[in-house]
């Protein structure tokens, strides 16, 4: 993500006595698009929290007249889910590393050199945080209104058509729903959809908004050879008003002319298909149907904008279960099923997997003297390295706080070794943030079936070889060995 697309949306506020480090930290924290306001005087600042408190606090502990913890108990007692910066002096980087737990993000060094720099960059760092924190608030909470509204609709279509369907009418809305509900991909619900429908003709027309182009891809009435490469591509100013002729059921000229001229809709009706707000492709239909037709097709739709709002924001929820939000690599859970099904499949195979445990030397050292935001922003650029040079078919997990494991299906021990010491190389060899700063990391390296007997065994193994290599100093790789007694499943056959 690109915080400056988002930075407008958080409130920072900065206090100090330092007229000209506090105006000259404002004034680069407005032109990065904060909200940013500078206080001098605790009691304006007391006020002005009470006000409108702000998302972060960026405070000079040299401004403190009382106490750090009676600052942070107002400041908290105001409003607990302000964050805080502090600007200390070295010295002071142990006591206010006891306030992890009271709301603080960050600490940085009051060394004038660069310092508006360093602050702009760590609120970055924070605001980041915060909005994917905010973001899968959100997701949650529009997950559940959104289910709700499932709900809802569900009980009260169920109720108002209890005493008039038959045992020949159309399937109950509950079954229906349940139907939809059963759905395993976005495809699978539209072709639901076209299923439910009476014999009208129906197309639907997928969203490429890169290419401004609507693709067919699923047919209700007509043969899947005569929609196949069927599509149109916009105009730039037919994008314009998009939003607002497809909610009137109305569709571009170069869409509508196509329509009416390839499939002889007279006039074309379009139902357009949102997820989160995004624009997911539309449904066609001819204007020239019966009211009874339109009313069924219209109804039908409503029950499926529903299902795929939920099916889509429950993906979402899905996918930030599985994902790290530092390094926007998978996680540990993720890890964790990951192997199990690979080694599984590696064993129908009878193909090696290797798995590679990754950690960055002297973390805590960088994390201790640098601060949190470093050590993150160092963490998520190696991870960018190592997702860069993997294989499609690759899967890279952040593990632990200073562990990524890669999974390398089809890979024997030997392919990973070599593959482990040219990324060793290549981070080596690569400066970091702005001043050029080198980091190394240190590689375990193991492998089924020639070193472990199963995936517990295999993420075990290297994490032994990643802990022995760092034990003796890092900057290297240590492929496991196997003890005398290990018999391989099967024989790996040589690179």
């Amino acid at each position: 993500m690109n915080i400056r697309d988002y930075s407008s949306q958080f409130t920072v506020f900065v206090f100090t006595t330092d007229v000209d480090a506090g105006a000259s930290a404002k004034v680069y924290l407005s032109q990065a698009g904060y909200d940013a306001y500078y206080f001098q005087d605790p009691e304006t600042l007391e006020q002005r929290l009470k006000e409108n408190p702000p998302h972060l606090l960026v405070f000079s502990t040299a401004a403190l007249a009382g106490s750090l913890s009676d600052f942070v108990k107002i400041v908290q007692d105001i409003n607990e889910e302000i964050k805080f910066i502090a600007v200390s002096s070295v010295s002071q980087f142990d006591i206010l590393a006891q306030y992890n737990g009271f709301g603080f993000v960050d600490v940085i060094s009051d060394e004038s050199a660069a310092l508006e720099s360093r602050i702009v960059w760590s609120v970055d760092r924070a605001c980041e945080k915060l909005y994917l924190t905010y973001q899968n608030e959100q997701l949650f909470d529009e997950l559940q209104v959104t289910k709700a509204k499932v709900e809802e609709v569900h009980a009260a279509a169920v109720s108002s058509l209890k005493q008039a369907e038959t045992e020949m009418s159309t399937p109950k809305v509950s079954m229906r729903i349940t139907d939809y509900r059963s759905a395993q991909s976005k495809e699978d619900l539209i072709q639901k959809y076209l299923n439910h429908l009476p014999n009208a003709l129906c197309i639907f027309f997928k969203f490429l908004p890169s290419v401004r182009s609507f693709v067919a891809t699923h047919a209700q009435g007509i043969p899947a050879s005569d929609i196949q490469g069927v599509g149109v591509q916009l105009e730039a100013g037919d994008t314009k008003d998009l939003t607002t002729q497809m909610a009137m059921g109305l569709l571009p000229a170069r869409f509508n002319d196509m329509l009416v001229e390839a499939f002889h809709f007279n006039p074309p009706k379009a139902l357009p298909l949102y997820a989160h707000h995004a624009l997911e492709g539309v449904f066609v239909y001819s204007g020239n149907i019966t009211q009874a037709e339109a009313s069924q097709l219209a109804e039908e739709f409503s029950l499926l904008s529903l299902c795929y709002s939920t099916f889509t924001l429950e993906k979402k929820v899905d996918s930030l279960e599985v994902q790290d939000f530092v390094t926007e690599l998978y996680n540990r859970n993720f890890y964790q099923k990951a192997l199990s099904d690979e080694v599984s499949r590696a064993r129908r195979l009878k193909q090696p997997i290797s798995v590679v445990k990754i950690a960055m030397d002297d973390f805590y050292e960088i994390e201790s003297s640098l601060g949190e935001a470093v050590r993150d922003e160092l963490l998520k650029s190696v991870a960018t390295i190592i997702t860069k040079t993997s294989r499609t078919n690759d899967l890279t997990c952040r593990t632990s706080a200073n562990e990524i494991a890669m999974i390398l299906p089809h890979c024997s021990k030997k392919g990973a070794a070599l593959r482990s010491e040219r990324l060793r190389r290549i981070i080596e060899g690569t400066s970091f943030m702005d001043n050029g700063m080198k980091v190394s990391i240190s590689l375990g390296v193991s492998e089924y079936p020639s070193l472990c007997d199963s995936a517990k065994t295999l993420d075990e193994t290297s994490t032994k070889a990643l802990l022995h290599i760092t034990d003796k100093g890092g900057n290297k790789i240590c492929l496991y060995k196997a003890p005398e007694t290990h018999r391989p499943e099967f024989e790996v056959a040589p690179e």
